[in-house]
C-alpha cells in the first residue's frame, strides 16, 4: 500500500511538472504509461486520477478511449458499481468505434452477474454476441451466460454455453476451464431429486411418509407418532362419546397433521437445493468466474 502511494504521488508530481509545460504527445504518452502502471499495480483510485488528468489536459489524445474504459474498470474494481455501470452504459455512445465497445457492453453483463440478476446479465450478453464475432469477447459472453445458467441451475443450456466458449479458437485459460466445466456438468447431472408435491401428498394420506421420502427418518418418525397419537385419541373420545374433547383434540391434532404436509413439501424442496449448492459449489471450486 505504501509502495502504491509512493508512486501515486511520483506521477502527480511528473504530471504538475510536463502539463505546466504543455502537453505533447511524447507527455500524453508517458502520462498514459504512468496511469497504466498504477491500474497494473492496484492502485485504482490513483489511476483514476491519473487517466483524468490526461483527459483534462489533451481532450483528443489517442488514449482517450482506453483512459475512459480504464476509468470505468477502476470504479468497479473497488465496488463502485454504480459508477462503473454508468461509465459502461455510456462508452458505447462516447467511442462508437473503439474495439473496447465490446468490452464495455461484456463487462454490463458481468455487472448484473455479481448483482445475482442472471435473467437480464444472459439478456446482457446475449444482445453482445448479436453485435460482435471477436473471439475473445464472444469466448467471454458464453462463459458468462454458461455461469448465469449454472445459477439458475438450468445444467442443459449452462452445458451448450460452455461448450461454445470452450470451442474458441483464442486458446484462453477461458476457454480451457469452460470444457473442464461442461465436462463436470456432463457427468454430475442431471442431479437426483425429491419432488415437494409427492412428498406433500405422501404425508397427506400417511402423516411422516413424505418425511420419510424426502430422506428425513428422524422426522418422518417424529410426524408419525405425534399425529398417530392424536389420531389414537381423537378416536378415543369419540368412541367414549366425549364429543368436546374430541374437538378439542381435532383442532390441536390439525395444527400437526398440517405443520406434517407442510414439512414434507420444506425438506423435498431443501432435499434438491442442497444437491444444487454442493454442484455449484463443486465447479466454484473448480475455476473461479473470470472477470473479462
Amino acid at each position: 500500500m505504501k509502495y502504491i502511494l509512493i508512486k501515486s504521488l511520483y506521477c502527480l508530481l511528473i504530471s504538475i511538472t510536463v502539463f505546466a509545460a504543455g502537453i505533447s504527445a511524447e507527455t500524453a504518452d508517458l502520462q498514459y504509461r504512468y496511469a497504466e502502471q498504477l491500474f497494473e499495480s492496484g492502485g485504482y483510485q490513483a489511476a483514476r486520477l491519473a487517466y483524468k488528468r490526461l483527459l483534462f489536459y489533451d481532450t483528443n489524445t489517442e488514449f482517450r478511449d482506453i483512459a475512459d474504459y480504464r476509468i470505468a474498470q477502476s470504479y468497479y474494481y473497488q465496488s463502485a458499481t454504480t459508477h462503473a455501470e454508468a461509465l459502461f452504459r455510456e462508452f458505447s455512445t462516447k467511442h462508437p468505434n473503439s474495439p473496447l465497445r465490446f468490452q464495455s457492453h461484456l463487462m454490463l453483463g458481468q455487472l448484473h452477474f455479481d448483482a445475482g440478476a442472471y435473467s437480464l446479465a444472459r439478456t446482457t450478453l446475449f444482445g453482445l454476441l448479436h453485435t460482435t464475432n471477436a473471439p475473445e469477447v464472444v469466448e467471454a459472453a458464453h462463459y458468462l451466460r454458461g455461469w448465469c445458467y449454472i445459477h439458475t441451475t438450468d445444467w442443459n443450456k449452462a452445458i451448450s454455453e460452455l461448450r461454445q466458449a470452450g470451442t474458441s479458437q483464442t486458446g484462453g485459460h477461458r476457454g480451457k476451464k469452460a470444457r473442464e466445466l461442461a465436462d463436470i456438468l456432463l457427468e454430475e447431472t442431471p442431479l437426483p431429486t425429491k419432488s415437494p408435491q409427492v412428498a406433500d401428498w405422501l404425508s397427506t394420506v400417511v402423516p411422516g411418509s413424505g418425511q420419510f421420502y424426502a430422506g428425513k427418518i428422524r422426522e418422518g418418525l417424529l410426524a408419525a407418532a405425534l399425529n398417530g397419537t392424536f389420531i389414537y385419541l381423537a378416536v378415543d373420545a369419540i368412541r367414549e362419546r366425549r364429543y368436546v374433547d374430541c374437538v378439542g383434540i381435532s383442532l390441536i391434532g390439525w395444527r400437526f397433521y398440517w405443520g406434517n404436509r407442510t414439512d414434507a413439501r420444506r425438506f423435498a424442496t431443501e432435499y434438491n437445493t442442497h444437491h444444487e449448492q454442493a454442484l455449484i459449489e463443486t465447479l466454484n471450486r473448480q475455476t473461479e468466474v473470470s472477470v473479462p
